[in-house]
């Protein structure tokens, strides 16, 4: 063989040799980009318009709407215990009793000392009367006449404070009965027949008034605006309920806004009035509190897991005519459990993808499955 030969078998060899290199190298990609023109399976929902309660969700503690510590206005002793712990009551029902024998000694000897000056304020007047009657004959002086007259004066002036003094010694043995101020109910036990008390001082009863209870929770100052129907004097709807307790779902009106907003966290106090008839609300627990601040006319509803979040953007992945991917910014108004009222970027009638959205790209193929299952966002909306 030739060297011209031989050369230029070694060239088709090295040809051939690059040629397998290069479909090795580029057969897997290429069968890579075919697999990705593949439409992506996803799922959809279509943005429907109507009307959308916007609301404020926080957290609110319940209270009672009537509260009072009962304490002694007497020093005593504690005769009897009336009260049953975690009873109800009403306003009246005699709680306890202390004991009273030296207060109704008082009494007695109250009524014993106006009875007395009663009796020498009678005299008295008899007296002035004869001296009166005397004077008319000169048969007394002027100074004896003007003697009567003061005694009988001072005697008057002694039995008002003896009536006083007598109605101040009722007053102080009615307050060794402790009884209800309102309708409520009792809390623990603190005392027990033979408890020293002193007055002002030691707690006898705590008294609740449950029905109806409040929920006092704070709203941020920006929504000021949309709390105007609570200073005309309306009510706006809430709803209560737990995260501890599902079957917790109380409805309620708050009719109370403060007059100042607390400088310290920018927020001002609501309070809501429930008629809590089946004790279901406790005070001093911890509620979450759902307050219905306006309604959003014809808003555009989808489901919330359609949105997509990029720093303080919000985006949707939306089925065009060509059953394309196309990526669209959004401004959503609200959130809340499975859906979203998007305020721009969206109409009513558009189509977004709910499920898939990892695998897609912008301008991707889709296909979609189970469309006619999938739940509108309507009525996911409605059901809220």
């Amino acid at each position: 063989m030739s060297s011209l030969s031989r050369r230029n078998t070694i060239l088709t060899v090295i040809a051939l040799l690059v040629l397998a290199g290069l479909v090795h190298a580029f057969w897997p990609k290429a069968k890579k980009d075919e697999k990705g023109k593949q439409p992506v399976p996803v799922k959809v929902a279509q943005a429907q318009s109507q009307d959308y309660p916007l609301t404020l969700v926080t957290v609110g503690r319940v209270q009672a709407s009537e509260s009072v510590t009962l304490r002694a206005r007497v020093d005593g002793q504690v005769k009897e215990v009336l009260m049953k712990e975690g009873s109800n009551v009403r306003t009246g029902d005699v709680l306890l009793t202390l004991d009273n024998a030296e207060f109704k000694t008082r009494l007695i000897q109250a009524e014993a000392v106006l009875a007395r000056d009663e009796a020498q304020l009678a005299n008295a007047r008899t007296e002035l009367a004869r001296n009166e009657a005397l004077k008319e004959k000169n048969y007394v002086s002027d100074d004896m006449l003007r003697a009567s007259r003061t005694n009988v004066a001072s005697l008057e002036a002694t039995v008002k404070g003896d009536k006083a003094a007598v109605e101040n010694a009722k007053l102080q043995l009615s307050y060794t009965v402790l009884r209800a101020p309102f309708d409520g109910r009792i809390g623990a036990r603190l005392v027990f027949p033979g408890t020293a008390v002193k007055t002002n001082d030691t707690t006898l009863a705590v008294i609740n008034r449950v029905h109806p209870v409040q929920v006092a929770f704070s709203v941020p100052e920006k929504f000021l605006g949309s709390l105007q129907p609570l200073r005309a004097g309306k009510k706006m709807p809430v709803l209560v309920s737990s995260d501890s307790d599902s079957s917790l779902q109380v409805n309620g009106f708050a009719d109370f806004i403060d007059n100042t907003v607390d400088t310290t966290s920018g927020t001002i106090q609501v309070k809501a009035t429930f008629t809590n008839s089946d004790d279901r609300l406790t005070p001093g627990a911890f509620v979450k509190v759902n307050l219905d601040l306006e309604t959003l006319k014809d808003a555009v509803i989808i489901p919330a897991a359609a949105l997509q979040q990029n720093g303080n953007d919000s985006s949707v992945y939306i089925v065009n005519a060509e059953k394309q991917a196309e990526i669209r910014k959004v401004v959503v108004r609200d959130s809340r459990d499975d859906i979203a009222a998007i305020a721009s970027g969206l109409k009513a009638g558009e189509t977004v993808i709910t499920e898939g959205i990892l695998r897609l790209t912008p301008g991707a193929s889709v296909k979609i499955l189970d469309a006619s299952k999938d739940q509108p966002a309507a009525s996911a909306a409605q059901g809220k």
